[in-house]
């Protein structure tokens, strides 16, 4: 059966995921105020544990649906929960081995790759080259963006953490379009996310959480939860409804765009010319997109 979406249903997803980016791209400044003791691993692994089962309750309330009447598929289920764990447990390795600059620039850049390549085998979606075009101007904005940072650190196991981070973010992509189809996004991403919170809390028992349960500390990891996991998470679910995974996976890149952004405004870095080039390029690339000539989606049968 074909799926068509509408030119409005397509822009409403589009900005529902452009927001959720806009969320994640709070992660990195709210882990940079976190108080000191508390490691990369376990900001990720808590940032699960509390935004998973805050969705499901919030939903569950808010949304009038009943968990346990929803029979999501097992296998896409666990599959895309592996992904947001292989993501969060890669990357905060990675970056802690090649500086948040490269590892970021890696995990962000090969995950419109590995995206498109996968929803072209599962999902039968159509790589246009209006993708292309986009990805082309969204990558090589990272890439930009990223060197305009600072000191890279060159590290081959970090360098593989990062590529496997990226891989981790496509495959959730992939997985959670399948689990969400036909179903209740909120539900179906909020399953998926307490499956990862169960997959994550042997790792987390073994971190120091010492700090976690200081005033700031559980300010910022309340904040890593509901705000920069769950509410994001369900936009992004809510979103990947009408909008194919591989455009959904460029309009992500909004998510560095605006980490450079909120490091200027209340980090205090710079915002050079070459910052300046890089967010115009990934800028660019989310402008494709969302104007591109596909403004039907339609799987091939």
């Amino acid at each position: 059966m074909e799926k068509v979406v509408t030119e409005n249903g397509l822009y409403k997803g589009i900005m529902l995921i452009v927001f959720s980016a806009i969320l994640f791209g709070t992660t990195g400044t709210s882990q940079a105020l976190a108080p000191e003791g508390i490691s990369s691993t376990a900001i990720g692994c808590l940032r699960l544990v509390i935004g998973g089962p805050a969705l499901l309750i919030l939903t569950s309330l808010f949304g009038r649906i009943n968990p346990l009447s929803f029979r999501p598929p097992i296998i896409p289920t666990f599959i895309a929960a592996c992904g947001v764990v292989m993501f969060q447990l890669c990357f905060f390795d990675a970056v802690a081995r090649t500086g948040v600059a490269l590892g970021t620039i890696i995990a962000i850049c090969v995950a419109p790759v590995f995206a498109g390549g996968l929803s072209a085998i599962f999902h039968k979606e159509r790589l246009s080259l209006s993708w292309a075009a986009a990805s082309t101007l969204a990558i090589s904005g990272c890439v930009i963006l990223g060197a305009a940072g600072g000191e890279i650190k060159i590290d081959i196991i970090g360098i593989l953490l990062a590529t496997g981070a990226g891989f981790g973010y496509a495959v959730s992509l992939v997985g959670s379009k399948k689990v969400i189809e036909g179903r209740s996004p909120a539900i179906g991403i909020a399953i998926i996310l307490c499956v990862g919170a169960l997959l994550v809390t042997p790792k987390l028992m073994t971190e120091d959480l010492t700090q976690v349960m200081t005033r700031d500390g559980l300010a910022v990891i309340l904040y890593l939860g509901l705000i920069a996991t769950a509410t994001p998470y369900l936009l992004l679910a809510t979103g990947l409804s009408t909008v194919p995974v591989s455009h959904t996976s460029i309009i992500m890149l909004a998510e560095p765009l605006t980490g450079c952004l909120l490091g200027v405004l209340l980090l205090g870095e710079q915002f050079t010319l070459t910052s300046a080039a890089g967010s115009l390029l990934i800028f660019c690339g989310l402008v494709i997109i969302s104007i591109g000539k596909n403004k039907e989606y339609q799987p091939v049968s």
